[in-house]
């Protein structure tokens, strides 16, 4: 029996990287906090090289009007930032009326998004600090020419111009459907390499024996989304109590009260021990969750097909990136969700889908709602020639149960006209 090794894996880093690390606050924080820093140590080294007033005629060299400079530029950043924060709205708004509301997180977490609001903020930040700092009403003894803090904040403030064009052009970009779904199709592909390892990666294993009545473990906590599990904690806590846990939810799965959650064989756990491995939250996430990007794959393409949008190009376009995650999944072996301790032995049994289960939830709903589409069937059936041509031999059968429901379906929903054209298998539909 086929069975993976397991590594550490520790669920606060997880869970940092997806709620704290990609948020809309927290790089612009840190730039926030960067930008304090500098303007301090600018005003310092202003005080340390005390260049006379008016040393640099090409540039503000007086306090004066590097307050004034300094005051004009945190204004315009800040009317910088109300424009960033609304183009972000309306592209979120966009999002999830035109695509889908599971396609709104990507706007969000789009890095040029929050590295262009960490310019600003930081140009705002380091503005007012020159503002606060401004030393025109100190004696003329005292004052010195503010030449690396103005240098710096000119710097800054060419940055942020580039960047408010760099982020205009990344909005926009990402708007566009084709490259959506290539981001989503991109950040898919982790997740289905990692659920859908190479056969190399498994070692073998002897079946773990079942118990005739497994205690079962029903959730308890509060409700939410399994967004990852820690598969090592699990084998060590498994391994420490001799036995071995085979779990009935999976990831991406929604816990309620009550929701059983795992069968216990041969060990006396309790739910706690167990749900404690787990990380739950709002909403799901592309990791450890292979069907998250078919889910959002198919949302986009269904939405395309709908009686209000009427667009079966972008659905043909979301069916070209779900055939290229179809393509990777079949190509290597549905995985048995068998995880391993260091000596060998089975300790946890995840439930997974496998390339059936992927392809029924990547088509179903595309065939349902294109079957009267004449491009989409051309490139449904190109599909399924090209995945049938490449992949093993072992996927025919379901790959032929999802033919045949399209050959159905689009026999009842197109009318008798189109039936000749729509027979043909195009990889570009009608072009």
């Amino acid at each position: 029996m086929r069975a993976l090794p397991v590594r550490s894996q520790p669920l606060w880093r997880t869970d940092f990287r997806q709620r704290i690390a990609v948020s809309l606050w927290f790089l612009p924080t840190i730039f926030a906090v960067a930008a304090i820093v500098a303007a301090n140590l600018t005003t310092w080294l202003d005080s340390q090289v005390d260049a006379p007033i008016g040393v640099r005629p090409d540039l503000v060299s007086d306090p004066g009007t590097a307050a004034t400079f300094a005051g004009a530029i945190a204004a315009a950043t800040l009317a910088f930032v109300a424009v960033v924060f609304a183009t972000t709205l309306v592209a979120i708004q966009l999002a999830a009326s035109q695509y889908s509301p599971r396609t709104v997180r990507i706007f969000i977490r789009s890095r040029i998004t929050r590295v262009t609001l960490g310019l600003f903020l930081a140009t705002f930040v380091f503005s007012v600090i020159i503002l606060v700092s401004d030393r025109a009403s100190v004696p003329s003894a005292a004052q010195f020419a503010p030449i690396v803090s103005v240098t710096t904040l000119l710097a800054l403030t060419v940055a942020t111009v580039f960047g408010f064009v760099a982020y205009l052009h990344g909005v926009v970009r990402l708007m566009r459907v084709q490259y959506l779904l290539e981001t989503i199709a991109t950040e898919s592909q982790p997740a289905i390499e990692e659920n859908f390892p190479p056969a190399s990666a498994y070692v073998d294993a002897e079946p773990p024996l079942a118990d005739p009545s497994p205690r079962r473990l029903c959730y308890t906590g509060p409700t939410g989304v399994i967004t990852a599990t820690n598969l090592h904690g699990l084998v060590e806590l498994c391994r420490q109590n001799q036995c071995w846990l085979e779990l009935t939810v999976g990831v991406g799965e929604y816990l309620g009260h009550g929701t059983p959650v795992a069968l216990v064989h041969g060990g006396d756990l309790r739910e706690g021990d167990v749900t404690r491995f787990f990380l739950i939250r709002g909403e799901r996430t592309f990791v450890q969750d292979p069907a998250f990007g078919f889910r959002q794959l198919a949302d986009v393409a269904i939405r395309a097909l709908s009686p209000a949008v009427n667009d079966p190009t972008t659905g043909v376009q979301a069916i070209d990136r779900i055939s290229d995650l179809l393509a990777l999944t079949g190509s290597r072996p549905d995985p048995t969700g068998l995880r391993v301790d260091a000596s060998g032995t089975v300790r946890v049994k995840r439930k997974l889908r496998n390339f059936d289960a992927m392809l029924v939830l990547a088509l179903t709903e595309v065939i349902r709602y294109g079957a009267d589409a004449p491009q989409v069937v051309r490139r449904l059936r190109g599909m399924f020639d090209e995945l049938q041509s490449t992949l093993p031999a072992d996927r025919k059968a379901a790959i032929g149960r999802q033919r045949s429901l399209l050959e159905a379906a689009a026999g009842a929903a197109l009318p008798a006209p189109f039936t000749a054209v729509a027979s043909a298998a195009d990889r570009e539909g009608l072009g």
